[in-house]
């Protein structure tokens, strides 16, 4: 019951960042941009939330830094590809190359040393002692409870908005939007925009909520994960939730088997990659919301 209750705790922990990435990512791709420069708008918001927190000491100014410091990298994604029509793999690469290098460089340049101001754990009376799962659903840090608010509102963003059927309009067909009097160029912009928030807002909740400091590619790859949890959810939000969840229950599982002896560690750091592939594969066929700006 102990390893139970730990593995799920574990799992809702590791899933915050991935979720306030992906949510920012559908948002973009529904629009019909794919954000390959999700890495460098993360890495951008751990970066300055953490340097925000350690000269501020204010945890909710750091988290506002952060999320103005993804927006400042979706700008640039934004001139690129949709002011500039280049090509978004390249300028997202780009973005993915150059921003955790320039971020990692300052950071070893400015010798902060220091430990970021902790996060507290904040805990919903009654429902937080409930066996298993109280701990688990009732009892995380502010970026938790953060997560789970946007989530519902970018659910409602689409299912319930006019903005929300504006932004797949555009994602599906921008020129026959633009018929209907839309700017696709500043539905996409304001996509990119508030993706880069939720991005920075994700890299902030590793930097301060996860390690309580900055170390060079922290983000580690997470972008990248976060494109195929979008992908795998089919363009959806409670797809993306879905995949998202499975993948942190996967890093959860590897880093309570890591622990065992005998257990190769390089074998279950692939796992996650090798469900992820299967899960595309299986998933290929099924009815999805893929933008065809995307998918053609």
């Amino acid at each position: 019951m102990e390893l139970i209750e730990a593995v799920t705790s574990s799992s809702v922990r590791l899933m915050v960042p991935l979720l306030l990435a992906m949510l920012g990512e559908l948002i973009s791709e529904r629009a019909g941009i794919l954000n390959v420069g999700l890495e460098g708008m993360m890495t951008a918001g751990a970066f300055a939330g953490f340097i925000a927190s350690v000269t501020l000491f204010n945890i909710p100014m750091a988290i506002c830094i952060a999320a103005l410091a993804g927006m400042v990298v979706a700008s640039a994604m934004a001139a690129g590809t949709v002011w500039l029509k280049g090509n978004a793999i390249l300028v997202g690469f780009s973005l993915f190359i150059l921003v955790p290098g320039i971020a990692n460089f300052l950071y070893i340049q400015g010798g902060w040393t220091e430990a970021a101001p902790a996060v507290p754990i904040l805990r919903v009376p009654v429902l937080s002692d409930i066996p298993v799962i109280g701990s688990a659903l009732f009892a995380h840090n502010a970026f938790y409870f953060l997560a789970v608010i946007l989530t519902a509102a970018v659910w409602f963003l689409f299912a319930r908005t006019r903005v929300g059927l504006v932004i797949s309009a555009v994602g599906h067909d921008p020129r026959a939007a633009e018929s209907k009097g839309v700017s696709a160029r500043w539905v996409q912009t304001l996509a990119l925009l508030t993706c880069g928030a939720f991005a920075g807002i994700s890299g902030a909740s590793l930097s301060l909520g996860a390690v309580g400091s900055y170390v060079p590619d922290i983000i580690g790859g997470r972008g990248f994960i976060v494109i195929a949890i979008v992908i795998l959810g089919r363009w959806t939000v409670p797809g993306a939730v879905a995949g998202g969840f499975l993948l942190a229950v996967l890093d959860a599982i590897k880093l309570s088997l890591a622990q065992q002896p005998g257990v190769p560690v390089q074998l279950l750091g692939a796992l996650p990659w090798v469900v992820v592939i299967a899960m595309l594969i299986i998933s290929a066929n099924m009815r999805s919301n893929a933008p065809r700006t995307l998918v053609h």
